[in-house]
């Protein structure tokens, strides 16, 4: 019996050794990466939304006229490997064009890489408004990690 209190000692020694060390405050070089990709998240979703033909075919997948691998491919051409990502599309009004009118309210659309990657608190992530070009506002957010 003496041995099992031993052992739920030591793994409470283990596990308040462990939380002590989740308090210290993050190193200056781990805080410039973060800094560093939040920076790039913003500028890679300012290039994106500004890119006629990428909203083309964001808009071209929300109506059902191309695949997801069209977008896939331009988001892979302008985020480097060096990161994953995921990019999530929301439609922000109740009555969308006439070409999205099969689209809900609220409906999202999500592109990632690796395929699956939901993206999270922990990543680097940016949002912003935009207007497709048939004048659908949808609002992007870009969860960037690196591997």
């Amino acid at each position: 019996m003496r041995w099992l209190i031993e052992l739920l000692f030591a793994v409470f020694l283990v596990a308040l050794a462990v939380y002590a060390l989740t308090l210290l405050p993050k190193s200056p070089v781990a805080v410039t990466a973060g800094r560093q990709d939040v920076e790039s998240a913003y500028n890679y979703l300012v290039q994106l939304s500004m890119d006629p033909s990428f909203l083309g075919a964001l808009q071209n997948y929300i109506c059902g006229y191309s695949p997801p691998q069209q977008v896939l491919n331009m988001l892979s051409s302008v985020i480097p490997p060096t990161y994953i990502f995921n990019l999530t599309v929301t439609l922000v009004e109740s009555s969308p064009p006439p070409c999205l009118a099969c689209a809900q309210y609220n409906e999202t659309f999500s592109f990632a890489r690796p395929w699956g990657w939901p993206g999270s608190a922990s990543s680097a992530s940016a949002t912003a408004m935009v207007v497709l070009p048939d004048g659908a506002p949808v609002e992007i957010t870009l969860y960037l990690a690196r591997p």
